[in-house]
């Protein structure tokens, strides 16, 4: 299955993109494959782009002050990750790390920017996914 074909079926944040714009990301995409425990995103760092994750599953971590990293969230195929931090803060917010052999399509943060630009729905729903995500119990110190 191709790129653009995976974006449209299986992840509903392009479910109604035009056609145009989501070729436009799927060609600009490249595929990454991690093993489990290894690291896609790290806290703190900047974000390549936005992280799809294709197949596998991806925890979310988040390391309340002197304690431990929790384990907030799972992503599974069709879920993406790095969107707050482009859009928002620059930087990753928590760390992403495999759960299982995962393999993740990294559509370019330039791209990403620009299609967000382009499309008002598509800039509406992610926003409307960063605050959904924002609304998320936060792990206490």
């Amino acid at each position: 299955m191709d790129a653009m074909t995976f974006l449209r079926e299986y992840t509903p944040l392009f479910d109604t993109m035009s056609d145009e714009n989501l070729s436009s990301l799927a060609e600009s995409a490249k595929l990454l494959t991690f093993n489990p425990g290894q690291s896609i995103l790290f806290k703190g760092t900047t974000v390549d782009g936005l992280h799809v994750i294709v197949s596998g599953m991806a925890g979310v971590y988040v390391k309340p002050p002197t304690k431990a990293a929790v384990q907030v969230a799972a992503l599974k195929p069709g879920e993406v990750c790095g969107e707050m931090s482009i859009v928002e803060t620059g930087v990753a917010n928590a760390s992403v790390k495999a759960i299982e052999n995962t393999v993740v399509l990294l559509i370019p943060q330039e791209a990403f920017r620009h299609v967000l630009q382009q499309d008002e729905g598509f800039a509406v729903r992610v926003n409307t996914l960063i605050k959904s995500r924002k609304s998320l119990p936060q792990v206490l110190a």
